[in-house]
């Protein structure tokens, strides 16, 4: 048997009893010839942090690592063992019986300010709040101050997650949701010289607003009233 033959055999010979070694072994998994990989999804290698395969001289041990995504389904890791949470904008069908997803509207994203969009993998910014983009994907969301949103009739002010409702509206529950409410007679923020009428959307003249004391009539107007009655008396 000439020497490239032995190699070979010698070869094969490590390979099977290096296979039968990892199939005794349940925290890795054959994934290729002299590939491994860890077995189930949430582990990684204990010194990389990830779960790529490798080959079996480089193979160390596994551990349990959170923000690992599940390789099937939209979801990843969370810090206790065994444990997962459905990826942002998803929710579990029924996570007694797996890991099955399904995107829902309305939920907010656990790093940004971010509402769930109806379509699937779209985003809609908090209110107050714009998206930083790069490309076509966003990076970021800031805060946006000074920007008007009719649909709810509230405005952001200048100090982050503060806002103020528009003229002739006030909030039902202030600091605790951003649903106004029409009140009439409520003098106008930007006009002083109105109050919000009965109707919605309306307004009045503000009367006190032009109530004018004594110093504030004109003295052309005082000076003939002063003759006039000086004329009578």
């Amino acid at each position: 048997m000439n020497m490239y033959k032995k190699i070979t055999l010698g070869i094969v010979a490590l390979a099977v009893c290096w296979h039968i070694v990892v199939a005794m072994n349940d925290q890795i998994t054959v994934c290729g010839l002299f590939l491994s990989k860890p077995a189930d999804p949430g582990y990684v290698w204990v010194d990389t942090e990830n779960p790529d395969a490798r080959f079996f001289w480089q193979t160390t041990g596994v551990k349990w690592r959170a923000g690992v995504r599940h390789p099937t389904f939209n979801a990843e890791t969370t810090a206790t063992v065994g444990d997962w949470r459905p990826l942002p904008g998803y929710a579990f069908t029924d996570k007694e019986k797996g890991l099955e997803t399904v995107w829902e509207a309305g939920l907010l994203h656990s790093d940004y300010m971010a509402w769930s969009d109806e379509v699937e993998g779209k985003w809609i910014p908090v209110t107050g709040y714009r998206f930083v983009y790069q490309g076509d994907t966003f990076i970021e969301s800031v805060w946006d101050p000074g920007k008007r949103y009719d649909d709810l009739k509230v405005i952001s002010l200048p100090e982050k997650d503060q806002y103020k409702p528009f003229a002739g509206y006030t909030f039902v529950e202030p600091g605790k949701s951003l649903k106004v409410i029409w009140m009439p007679g409520l003098v106008n923020s930007d006009n002083p010289k109105l109050v919000a009428g009965t109707k919605e959307g309306t307004w009045k003249v503000n009367s006190r607003s032009y109530r004018q004391t004594d110093s504030e009539v004109p003295w052309v107007v005082r000076k003939i009233a002063g003759r006039a009655i000086d004329h009578v008396f």
